[in-house]
């Protein structure tokens, strides 16, 4: 049993993914390596072997540990009386506000992604596999009267990727605020006549 106000860390598992996250953001994959990795968690490097077998399979655990299929399937804060549009804007602006509270994994999968960095690509697939469906359920339940609900689901996508590359680049101009613009050029393209 713990003594009360006895500092509890979080098991190495978790510290070693929670380290590689943040180090491998910062750095990139191929900038990170286990030894690194190990020393900032104040192990030795088999103790990162124990639970990850190479770099590949620790990637793939700090996605996994995230659990975006089963975060994805969880329902939206959505307003039903609002309008169509303003409901297709806040299940956008919803899915937006929780990557950016991920943002170290986005920067991690996006910018390891485009320098095709082999140990990213089957596991940033796998994410980007698990958005549009889950896009595509939301459209059909909270805008059931939208026309092109695939279609829509693909640019809600889109819209995501452009408006982290947005953030990266712009962080000035705000998450909140890049968010609704990319929210705004959605629900203006999937209503145009």
């Amino acid at each position: 049993m713990v003594a009360v106000g006895t500092d509890v860390t979080p098991n190495l598992r978790e510290r070693i993914l929670d380290t590689a996250l943040q180090l491998m953001s910062e750095q990139g994959a191929a900038g990170t390596s286990m030894r690194q990795l190990a020393s900032s968690c104040g192990v030795q490097v088999a103790a990162i072997y124990h639970y990850f077998e190479s770099k590949d399979a620790l990637i793939a655990a700090v996605v996994a540990e995230r659990q975006y299929g089963t975060r994805l399937r969880e329902g939206l804060p959505i307003d039903v009386d609002g309008s169509a549009e303003d409901r297709l804007r806040q299940v956008f602006m919803s899915v937006w506000n929780g990557a950016i509270e991920e943002e170290a994994i986005w920067r991690l999968m996006i910018a390891e992604g485009i320098r095709g960095e082999p140990s990213v690509l089957p596991t940033g697939r796998e994410l980007i596999d698990l958005l549009t469906p889950a896009f595509l359920g939301w459209v059909r339940q909270w805008v059931p009267e939208m026309e092109h609900p695939e279609a829509t689901a693909q640019l809600m996508v889109g819209q995501m990727l452009m408006g982290f590359m947005r953030h990266v680049y712009n962080p000035e101009l705000g998450a909140e605020v890049i968010g609704a613009s990319c929210a705004d050029a959605l629900v203006e393209a999937a209503f145009a006549v």
